[in-house]
């Protein structure tokens, strides 16, 4: 027992085992047992924040879930199915809320008025429906392109938005480069985007429905969608209809303030809604069906997964299995991302 405890390297200050033993000899076996349990416990992973960042990040443990939805749930695409059944094995932290403008601008030393100037320098032509098209033909030609004119809540605790996937896989690898360097990281971890499969593990926390609503609460306590998102919604924004750029069923909306909705079970928030986030693996038509262990798409269309839907979009799209791919380049006002601090990716796989 004494030996057990001393590998675990309790601190100078505990009072002597052995001194323990000779002067309460019958309660020695209980101390033994409750020292024991509290480093087992200790052994747990626990919440974290990034240092000078504020960046907080909730411990998720292995376990085992099934991916996509039944053939009979409304609002159901194609895409989220076959129903497969996933394991994740290994332990990891994923943040707590969506990252933020104000962490975005500390890691990335841009902000969203940058963001805005660059979607408007970016003639590359995206896959839609339509074709290929640059976002200036998909969207058509608002009155003012003028940068300041496609924002709206600027203020630090937004969920960052304007943000494409290349860009928030920057964040996490200059995240992770000052966490080394500082001696942060534990042995085998780097901060980067969940993948699909760990990202709806931790969504659903344990629940098999549409969404994680417990309790009587319903879709409008958890998630911003196009039904509430203007809801006490102040300052600039989309109007409703205005030049087709955004449809909200408030008028004036917009991407929201992290942290005003319910959590799921795990403690995590706006998993559902407010704005889609980005995955660290590729896009995939299908789910594969059957059973898996940790899986991560391949890039194979030079698309990446994005999940839980945004503000503007209509309350059976905060689903979650619900599920799109973008272009690694494609930026848009309701598109974001949060972070996991998980084990690293293969390089072939993550890029």
């Amino acid at each position: 027992c004494e030996m057990c405890i001393r590998d675990r390297c309790w601190p100078d200050r505990l009072p002597s085992i052995s001194l323990m033993r000779l002067r309460f000899p019958c309660l020695f076996p209980l101390f033994c047992s409750l020292l024991l349990a509290v480093a087992a416990r200790g052994d747990q992973p626990v919440p974290r924040t990034v240092t000078g960042l504020g960046l907080e990040l909730v411990p998720i443990a292995p376990g085992s879930f099934v991916m996509g939805c039944p053939d009979d749930e409304p609002g159901r695409s194609p895409n989220e199915g076959p129903q497969t059944r996933v394991t994740i094995t290994r332990p990891f932290w994923l943040g707590k809320f969506e990252v933020t403008h104000g962490q975005w601008k500390a890691i990335m030393g841009t902000d969203l008025l940058e963001q805005a100037r660059r979607l408007l320098a970016d003639q590359t032509r995206h896959s839609f429906r339509a074709g290929l098209l640059t976002i200036h033909e998909r969207y058509g030609n608002p009155e003012d392109w003028r940068p300041i004119a496609l924002l709206g809540d600027t203020s630090d605790e937004v969920a960052m938005y304007w943000v494409n996937w290349e860009e928030a896989d920057e964040f996490c690898r200059r995240l992770t480069a000052r966490e080394r360097a500082a001696g942060r990281l534990p042995d085998g971890y780097v901060y980067r985007l969940p993948t699909e499969a760990e990202r709806e593990y931790a969504c659903r926390a344990g629940t098999t429905g549409a969404h994680y609503a417990a309790g009587g609460q319903t879709i409008d306590d958890i998630a911003w969608h196009s039904g509430n998102s203007g809801d006490g919604y102040a300052g600039p924004g989309w109007v409703t209809g205005q030049n087709g750029w955004a449809w909200s069923e408030q008028g004036r909306a917009g991407p929201r303030r992290v942290g005003l909705k319910a959590p799921n079970a795990w403690g995590l928030y706006d998993l559902l809604g407010n704005v889609w986030e980005h995955c660290a693996d590729g896009y995939v038509t299908n789910l594969p069906g059957g059973t898996l262990v940790d899986p991560c798409w391949p890039e194979t269309d030079h698309r990446h997964t994005a999940k839980g839907g945004g503000w503007n979009n209509r309350a059976g799209e905060s689903r979650a299995s619900e599920r799109t791919g973008t272009h690694p380049t494609y930026r848009i006002y309701n598109l974001g991302f949060r972070v996991a601090l998980a084990p690293a990716l293969a390089a072939s796989v993550a890029r």
